[in-house]
């Protein structure tokens, strides 16, 4: 029984995020609303009657300008179920859905797409195993390897999600991932055990187990939020650069992270409340290892690489060559300089006080000044300026010690030794001539 049209009544209401589709018989006809196919039956079964519908099927609402389209349907009219099935598409002013099938139970107001399940509007796509709608409580429930894509190239993966449409936010459950690419490649990937989407998704919030990657930085934290350029991570989360080729590396861990991005690269990190930074860099074929403990702190990239750091409140600086020699040094404010991926210099200031180990353990210079300045050379210590209130002690164990003080001390180093000083300004002391290019 080919070209005959059977009519019955649907209604039709879309709501907040991607719709709501709700489908319900009515008295009557209304010619706004139709179903049509090549080929009808109905049947009695059971007490209940059953239509089925067979070839190009299509449900058109011209009053809300929607239209349902499959292969098949099936409708019991006692229980109010609707089945459509294959190749199922719904389509209407602003979204589109496919799946293979749409089953609507109208007395719980659910209606339920399964099969390869994909949902687009103009801001966002969805594809799952199965989308259900429920209006009675106002959303979505997405199963099955999720992937909802948003705005600005942000790509989230999950088993599960559920949308409220009327406050439209979300949560994503089971093996969640984020994913931000940008047109040159550069991409931003971060996995959780839930994502929370607020403010209609313009906020992500990653809770539990945050892993994070982007280029050469990984990092580590118990949750986190990206939102716009920004990505805040908290609960002692721990932030490592390496690179492979060079097999330098910085790692930065606080209390809170808080990372400026552009174009999915990180460019900036500020740590907050007892803040540790550990750097390790080859020079001359030897390492250098620097830890920095600090109230605050702050690291610049550039390219991907260490541009500069700058730690503030408390700070106590450990400066390590060659596995031997080591400085350590107390302040209040310290700020780290890198030239071509090798550290320039560091500037301490703020009532310094600190120590200087010989590599051959032999001496030890013990120093104090209102500023210290270290300048290196090819990654290596090479010279130190004592500004403000200078003093140098250097206690050898095998000579006598060497006490300076002025306005201002230059230290110069041969590597894992101090080889001179010089003194200006109310010079005050006693040295010998053991150190070479002494005044």
């Amino acid at each position: 029984m080919k070209n005959i049209r059977h009519y019955f009544i649907l209604r039709s209401e879309l709501r907040g995020f991607l719709g709501v589709l709700l489908i319900c018989t009515c008295s009557g006809v209304n010619a706004e609303q139709k179903l049509s196919a090549d080929w009808v039956k109905t049947l009695l079964l059971n007490d209940q009657t059953q239509r089925n519908y067979r070839g190009s099927v299509v449900y058109e609402d011209s009053l809300r300008q929607l239209t349902v389209k499959a292969d098949s349907a099936h409708v019991r009219v006692g229980d109010a179920i609707y089945l459509f099935v294959h190749q199922v598409s719904y389509k209407d002013t602003v979204r589109e859905i496919r799946a293979d099938t749409l089953v609507f139970q109208d007395r719980e107001d659910r209606a339920t797409f399964r099969g390869h399940v994909f949902l687009s509007d103009d801001q966002r796509t969805l594809e799952a195993h199965s989308v259900q709608f429920l209006s009675k409580e106002d959303s979505l429930i997405a199963e099955g390897d999720v992937i909802l894509l948003l705005p600005e190239g942000r790509r989230l993966r999950a088993s599960q999600l559920r949308y409220d449409l009327i406050r439209e936010r979300g949560n994503l459950q089971g093996q969640t991932q984020l994913q931000v690419a940008e047109e040159n490649g550069d991409t931003l990937e971060a996995q959780s055990d839930s994502i929370a989407l607020v403010n209609r998704g313009r906020e992500l919030l990653l809770n539990g187990n945050l892993i994070l990657r982007q280029g050469h930085m990984r990092g580590k934290a118990r949750s986190g939020a990206y939102a716009d350029s920004a990505i805040v991570l908290s609960g002692r989360p721990l932030m490592t650069w390496t690179n492979p080729s060079r097999r330098d590396s910085v790692s930065a861990q606080g209390t809170k992270i808080l990372m400026d991005v552009s174009d999915q690269i990180i460019n900036t990190m500020v740590l907050s409340d007892s803040t540790r930074i550990h750097a390790m860099a080859l020079a001359n074929g030897h390492a250098q290892k620097i830890k920095i403990r600090s109230d605050s702190a702050r690291i610049v990239f550039r390219d991907e690489t260490p541009q500069r750091m700058h730690a503030w409140g408390s700070v106590i600086l450990n400066l390590s060559e060659r596995d031997t020699s080591r400085a350590v040094l107390s302040g209040d404010d310290l700020k780290v300089a890198y030239r071509d991926g090798k550290l320039d210099s560091l500037t301490l200031s703020g009532d310094c006080i600190g120590s200087y180990i010989a590599q051959d353990s032999l001496s030890e210079s013990r120093l104090r000044g209102k500023k210290f300045v270290l300048w290196f050379s090819n990654g290596e210590l090479a010279q130190m300026a004592i500004s403000d209130e200078a003093y140098c002690t250097r206690i050898t164990r095998d000579s006598d010690d060497v006490t300076v003080s002025g306005d201002y001390l230059l230290l110069k180093f041969t590597p894992g030794q101090l080889s001179s000083i010089r003194a200006e300004g109310a010079v005050r002391g006693h040295y010998t001539a053991e150190l070479e290019d002494a005044p």
